[in-house]
């Protein structure tokens, strides 16, 4: 093979590997290039939904707690039936529970912002812990009920405590659908 073969067959092999390399490093940008917009759509949808988790979830907790302090005011005041204690601690409790019907905008706007932004299965959970959360709320009215008009509220304690009970669990498992949608991260 005489010297000019050999160069060209040189530069032509070179300019190939050149144009290999130059490919390969291409498509490993793209590559990137691909990776980084998924994971800047992620985020993108991430950062509302945390802040709509977040949101229905302090809310809720708040109105949770309110109405459980209604309910302790509420047995108190049943077992202080005829004793002056008795309309301070009623007062109590329907300041609570006014005070939990005060967040009734907030926490629906809350959902309403879940359903927007999804998905179905923390939708579900907000909804349920919702229900769970209207059901303790009717029978702590029951037994305010039941209080005013001298009636025993022995018989309503266990549905009480049973539905707190309730509604906290299926608070825990919006909190577990929500931290589940976002990637592990913690509310």
């Amino acid at each position: 093979m005489d010297s000019g073969v050999a160069a060209v067959l040189g530069a032509t092999v070179g300019a190939i590997g050149t144009g290999g390399a130059a490919v390969v490093a291409a498509m490993l940008a793209r590559s990137q290039v691909r990776m980084q917009i998924r994971a800047e759509h992620r985020r993108s949808l991430r950062d509302p939904r945390k802040a709509a988790y977040v949101a229905f979830a302090e809310c809720w907790r708040n109105r949770l707690e309110l109405t459980s302090n209604a309910w302790i005011e509420l047995q108190l005041a049943a077992d202080r039936r005829g004793e002056p204690e008795l309309e301070g601690l009623l007062r109590a409790a329907y300041a609570y529970r006014e005070e939990a019907d005060s967040l009734s905008t907030a926490l629906e706007h809350a959902q309403a912002v879940i359903y927007v932004e999804g998905p179905r299965a923390v939708t579900e959970a907000a909804n349920e812990a919702s229900g769970q959360l209207v059901v303790f709320r009717r029978k702590v009215h029951d037994a305010f009920i039941a209080i005013q008009n001298e009636v025993s509220v022995d018989n309503l304690s266990e549905g009480c405590s049973e539905s707190r009970s309730d509604a906290y669990s299926a608070y825990l498992r919006f909190l577990h659908a929500a931290s589940d949608v976002l990637g592990g991260d913690v509310l």
